[in-house]
């Protein structure tokens, strides 16, 4: 049995990517040589590639702690794609890098915990993602409100989103706007909670206002928006106190607990 060469993963050709000659166009042997020449140390790594798409990206996935980094790099033109990804959250970092050593600092950043905005303030070619950088801020519920808002401005359903925004008791929730219906959990983020009453849209204008877990034909159908708040507010219950975000360890143990909800992961 002959061993393994150390250059065994796809080639990239040498003309777009000359940095990899060293390593006979192997992307993964090219990104450890930088880190190590940066004396950074690498989360486990691997290389995939199309087998039924033989030009397409070969793609470097790297798993560290806080969640999973991918660098695609194309070979029928330079191009570096990078993005990382948190567990639930989806996309947090995203961006064009121009080297492999710059991957490389970006990884060490991202494996030393750094904020996402000290990172995309440090590597100027990635972005934050807002939804990311709200939760690691612990801003996920007046994110949440600020998207719902957004998407409803001006629509037939802001005066529903703009009323329930403006009620203590529904503003300390977390809303989600879907097919029209406005609902309301204890948690920004899964496990979702579906406990509480949502608002959907009626016929001839009218509200809907009921439960998830009960039957459409027993919801109570109201024609203004202030009646249907007032019947959510009604309904909650006695504890139930502001919406909570997980910490990225609650988070980290999700898919054990919880993993019916792994849909979940880009919500917003």
């Amino acid at each position: 049995m002959s061993a393994q060469s150390p250059h065994d993963g796809p080639k990239m050709d040498a003309a777009l990517y000359p940095e990899l000659s060293p390593d006979a166009g192997d992307a993964g042997a090219g990104l450890r040589r930088f880190a190590a020449a940066a004396g950074i140390t690498l989360a486990p790594l691997h290389v995939t590639e199309w087998a039924s798409a033989p030009h397409g990206p070969v793609t470097l996935v790297v798993k560290a702690d806080r969640g999973i980094v991918r660098v695609a790099l194309e070979r029928d033109r330079r191009e570096i794609q990078v993005d990382l990804t948190m567990p639930w959250l989806g996309a947090a970092l995203s961006g064009h890098a121009e080297t492999l050593t710059d991957v490389a600092q970006a990884l060490d950043d991202w494996q030393r915990g750094d904020a996402l905005t000290v990172i995309a303030g440090r590597r100027g070619w990635l972005a934050a993602s807002p939804r990311a950088v709200a939760h690691e801020e612990g801003r996920t519920v007046e994110y949440a409100w600020d998207v719902a808002r957004a998407a409803t401005a001006g629509q037939w359903n802001g005066p529903l989103v703009e009323g329930a925004y403006n009620t203590p008791e529904l503003r300390q929730l977390a809303p989600f706007v879907t097919h029209g219906t406005l609902t309301f959990h204890r948690s920004p983020m899964p496990p979702f909670s579906h406990d509480l009453f949502e608002i959907g849209p009626a016929e001839n204008d009218s509200w809907r206002v009921g439960s998830r877990q009960t039957p459409l034909g027993t919801h109570t159908v109201v024609t203004t928006v202030a009646e249907a708040i007032a019947l959510v507010v009604e309904a909650l219950p006695p504890d139930c106190n502001p919406a909570v975000q997980a910490s990225d360890s609650e988070l980290d143990q999700l898919p054990k607990r919880v993993s019916h909800v792994a849909s979940f992961a880009s919500f917003l």
